[in-house]
């Protein structure tokens, strides 16, 4: 199989993601035809490495990120004017007025380094600079395949970028040349990380499950994959899930003939699995869950030997 970038996505965190992507790495690292790396680009809450822990710390490797802007105050070329927080510079309201010291103060968080106080000010006593906004990890983990995955930095704003760093790092590693398979477990949502993750891939697994946040949410994401022309398949989780939306969720998914890759019905394997931090198919593989996912994986596979 020529090297395919897959990402499993959802509407709305809480769904089953990182199990399925845990699972479907664990299947796939077993599979003899595929070579692995594993990206975890839900850089807001990576969790991905709490089911595959690295095979030994001393060879986590951390590379730091500054892909957020934030304003620097320079004191010494200030004229203490307070131009800068009368005339209201800032429609963030980072800046702030220190009465004690007669300086301005800027608010860290608040900060969406937009250049706005260092254009205005007259005395160019602000400068807008690269400050760290999170990290790359990078381990081989426990099972002997590479996991990469982004770690937001509190405060920063720039989470899409930090994706395209995860994204652009796999490429540069030596295993890169060798892997068949980039699985990538995205982020919940439609926002700039979804959109960052999915950019150029060459497959997509929606996941959802059948309740009214679960399919409106789904909605929006599959209105997102779209617009961007790339082949989608939905796997829905909790599928014997007695709900009001189950008749409502098979109802849109039949109309609009997308392809349903699979359905895992409610099985306690699953928490019990992520209470050892385990993937369902290590911990219990006879289990329900278990089959319904590598019928999946096997669905996948051949769907993506065909793209």
């Amino acid at each position: 199989m020529n090297r395919k970038k897959i990402a499993v996505i959802s509407g709305k965190g809480g769904v089953g993601k990182t199990s399925l992507v845990a699972s479907l790495a664990s299947i796939a690292h077993k599979d003899q035809d595929i070579n692995l790396i594993i990206l975890d680009c839900d850089v807001d809450a990576p969790n991905l490495a709490l089911i595959l822990p690295p095979k030994s710390k001393e060879d986590i490797l951390t590379q730091d990120t500054f892909t957020t802007k934030k304003a620097t105050f320079l004191e010494e070329k200030c004229v203490n004017c307070k131009q800068c927080y009368d005339d209201h510079f800032c429609e963030f309201n980072a800046l702030n007025w220190d009465e004690d010291n007669n300086i301005p103060v800027i608010d860290y968080l608040a900060c969406e380094g937009c250049g706005a106080c260092k254009v205005l000010c007259p005395e160019d006593a602000f400068e807008i600079n690269s400050v760290k906004s999170g990290e790359i990890i990078k381990y081989e983990t426990d099972a002997g395949f590479p996991l990469i995955y982004g770690k937001t930095k509190l405060g920063s704003t720039t989470s899409g970028l930090l994706v395209s760093e995860v994204k652009r790092h796999a490429t540069n590693l030596k295993e890169f040349d060798d892997a068949n398979l980039i699985l990538i477990d995205g982020p919940p949502g439609i926002g700039c990380p979804v959109i960052a993750t999915v950019s150029g891939l060459d497959y997509i697994v929606a996941i959802t499950e059948p309740t009214p946040s679960g399919l409106h949410d789904m909605k929006r994401a599959i209105e997102m994959v779209n617009q961007f022309n790339i082949p989608f398949g939905i796997v829905i989780n909790k599928a014997d899930l007695k709900s009001a939306s189950q008749k409502q969720l098979n109802k849109y998914i039949d109309k609009a003939g997308f392809d349903i890759l699979g359905r895992i019905n409610f099985d306690l394997s699953i928490p019990r699995a992520m209470s050892y931090a385990e993937p369902v198919v290590d911990y219990a593989p006879e289990s329900a869950a278990s089959q319904a996912i590598n019928k999946i994986y096997a669905r996948l596979k051949l769907i993506l030997s065909k793209l």
